[in-house]
């Protein structure tokens, strides 16, 4: 395929949509937490306001303790609902959209994407205007999960990115995405509270919208399509059930230079990876409100930080792990997933504010095995059929975090604190500990199978 954005402009095709998008989910994913927690408080409880605010300007006293515990349990079914909402139908969806992008293009999923998400806002900014049960705000993500969510978008913008770089590039690129998801994470973990404490939650998430309709619009008028297919009827095609069967065949087809367990042992890590970054984003407020009576602004600064040190972890890690010691690519997602295990084994005997941030640092590689397995996933495969391979692991790795949340809220709810240590991060050491296996055994491979790719079109004449 003929690569029709060239140079510079590489960087600011499909990365600033993202950035603005990502700066709106962190400016009110925490806040969108707070608020659950305060309406479950005062609506589903009918625990007097004063009582609930206790929550807010004094978590660590021992009638907030006790609200806690009333309350928490309600908002984990709660999340649990969200993800369930957000995981099930994309999952089914993206089946069928990565392979109809690598025929009619990726550009109209990435509109999908941001439409489904800018509606979501939208609503939320209405929504929380009025006093209403927390539950009826899950209403505002049905129409991000029917238009694919976040979870075609990031579909379709890695198939974007793997169509105009080559294979010697690709890992700096999707680091280079990483780190900009890193610093939209971070703008909108300072900016949130802020605009809360002083305009309120509709402020919010109204800010979160009039973002994601930016982004939308950037990719309308200035991202190109790299896919030229001028066929009509191309949307009537979408559910169309062979594309399902040309997926499986991409996935499992036995032919020349594919290795099979290399591509499902990459699919597999990057689901285990994401399941523990779900489960702990799930957690994570609660077990910080929990533990160390932190308010929301104590919360995002923190996230804060973790996001600063990510970010220089991740372009620190890929300047001198990747261009100056030339490791490979799965070696140094086994060193990121190694900080990732010390920081959640850390996590697990917190007891003090200074323990969050040691953790944090402990995990500044983090981020650098996400983008380093899927260079080793688009390595194997060819051009033409990546838009089902990344098909398939974005299915999995939308449908899986419902699992996650559930998983993780069930455990946490059970154990929460007081209880020392934490069992819940101990499940996500178990996880590390599985990825990092498989990521040797993905090296070995590697070293052992080093054949030319031979795609379903050529394997079939």
């Amino acid at each position: 395929m003929d690569q029709i954005v060239t140079g510079w402009r590489r960087y600011v095709m499909v990365q600033p949509s993202i950035m603005l998008m990502l700066i709106a989910q962190s400016m009110s994913g925490t806040i969108l937490t707070d608020l659950i927690i305060y309406r479950t408080c005062t609506v589903t409880l009918r625990i007097n306001q004063t009582e609930c605010l206790i929550l807010h300007n004094n978590g660590s006293s021992p009638e907030a303790l006790k609200i806690n515990l009333q309350v928490q349990p309600h908002v984990s079914l709660i999340l649990m609902s969200k993800s369930f909402i957000e995981s099930i139908f994309p999952s089914f969806l993206s089946l069928f959209l990565g392979p109809w992008s690598d025929k009619y293009g990726r550009k109209p999923l990435i509109l999908s994407g941001y439409t489904g998400i800018s509606l979501t806002y939208l609503l939320l900014s209405v929504m929380t205007g009025w006093d209403i049960a927390p539950w009826y705000l899950l209403l505002a993500f049905v129409p991000a999960a029917l238009l694919g969510g976040l979870c075609v978008l990031v579909l379709a913008s890695l198939c974007y990115i793997t169509d105009i770089t080559n294979d010697n590039e690709r890992s700096w690129h999707l680091a280079w995405l990483d780190a900009l998801i890193s610093l939209g994470l971070l703008i909108g973990l300072f900016s949130g509270p802020a605009i809360l404490e002083a305009y309120g939650y509709t402020a919010v998430f109204g800010i979160a919208t009039v973002l994601c309709i930016a982004a939308t619009l950037y990719i309308l008028l200035f991202v190109p399509e790299t896919i030229q297919n001028h066929s009509t009827g191309a949307i009537c095609k979408i559910f169309d059930f062979v594309l399902v069967k040309d997926l499986v065949r991409a996935c499992i087809k036995k032919r020349e230079g594919f290795n099979r367990s290399l591509v499902w042992s990459c699919i597999v890590c990057l689901t285990l990876l994401l399941i523990t970054l779900q489960g702990e984003l799930t957690i994570g407020y609660l077990f910080a409100s929990a533990r160390l009576s932190w308010n929301v602004k104590q919360y995002s600064t923190y996230v804060g930080v973790s996001v600063v040190l990510g970010i220089f972890g991740t372009i620190l890690g890929i300047k001198l792990m990747r261009q100056c010691a030339e490791l490979p690519e799965a070696i140094i997602a086994i060193i990121s997933v190694i900080s990732s295990l010390s920081s959640s084994l850390m996590r697990a005997f917190i007891w003090q504010s200074w323990h969050m941030y040691l953790a944090t640092s402990m995990g500044s590689f983090s981020d650098l095995s996400r983008p380093m397995i899927r260079a080793v996933l688009s390595k194997t495969v060819p051009l033409q059929d990546m838009g089902k391979i990344f098909s398939l692991t974005s299915s999995l790795e939308t449908l899986l975090p419902f699992a996650a949340a559930s998983l993780y809220t069930f455990l946490y709810s059970h154990y929460m604190p007081p209880v020392y240590p934490v069992p819940v991060w101990f499940l996500s050491a178990a996880f590390y500990i599985m990825t990092i296996i498989l990521l040797i055994n993905i090296q070995i491979m590697i070293k052992r199978h080093n054949t030319c790719y031979v795609s379903l079109r050529d394997n079939s004449d």
